[in-house]
């Protein structure tokens, strides 16, 4: 019903999200629910977010598991594509990130997510690859935004971005609480310069992460 949606204070269309409410250390709470996957240039919504919460405020995170979603054959984002996409402040996806998310999304059994833990089963295409080809080619002459999941994460590739952008001085963020997938998402609270529930070395973080892989392959 209309009358239950909440009221919408603010429709971004694509600026700093301190220009659009032009408020500063405000919020005691920002919760993005399968946002951040969309958002072009991760590291300035996170810088974004530091200067509109309070000291000890909250950025609570809802985050497709790609192991779980249509990107299942998409490799996890890394810092260095997370960086590139910063030093260009991008505020659209480029069309090599068009063409990769419409030439990979798949579907497993007919469904585009599926549960942690579900036997493996049959795979199909959702576009093909004329369809990415075509989008390919309008983000090349077109700005206008097209959206797609510019990013993937496991749980554990979601934190090793998050402890390079800290250790490299880009953000203040850190990991305040945590919850394993549950479905085919996992969530994550962050704080600014609070301590950290827990901590890992950069070592340990990509183990981690070799482990989720091939566990899930294994399935």
């Amino acid at each position: 019903m209309l009358e239950n949606i909440e009221a919408v204070d603010y429709v971004w269309k694509g600026e700093a999200l301190t220009e659009l409410t032009g408020k500063k250390n405000h919020y005691d709470f920002i919760i993005a629910s399968h946002v951040l996957e969309h958002i072009p240039d991760i590291v300035s919504f996170f810088v974004q977010c530091e200067t509109l919460l309070k000291s000890a405020g909250v950025l609570s995170l809802i985050i497709p598991d790609k192991r779980y979603c249509f990107d299942y054959f998409r490799w996890p984002s890394s810092t260095g594509e997370v960086l590139d996409a910063y030093t260009e402040k991008r505020s659209r996806h480029t069309a090599g990130v068009v063409f990769d998310h419409f030439a990979s999304a798949t579907k497993m059994d007919g469904n585009i997510a599926w549960s942690a833990g579900t036997p493996k089963g049959s795979f199909e295409p959702i576009h093909s690859f004329q369809q990415a080809r075509n989008l390919w080619r309008n983000a090349l002459t077109n700005a206008d935004y097209i959206d797609v999941h510019a990013w993937r994460f496991t749980p554990n590739s979601f934190r090793l971005i998050l402890h390079d952008l800290r250790i490299l001085g880009l953000i203040r963020l850190v990991e305040l609480a945590s919850f394993d997938t549950d479905g085919c998402e996992f969530y994550v609270s962050l704080g600014v310069d609070q301590q950290p529930s827990t901590e890992f070395s950069r070592e340990e973080l990509l183990g981690n992460i070799m482990n989720e892989m091939q566990s899930d392959s294994e399935k």
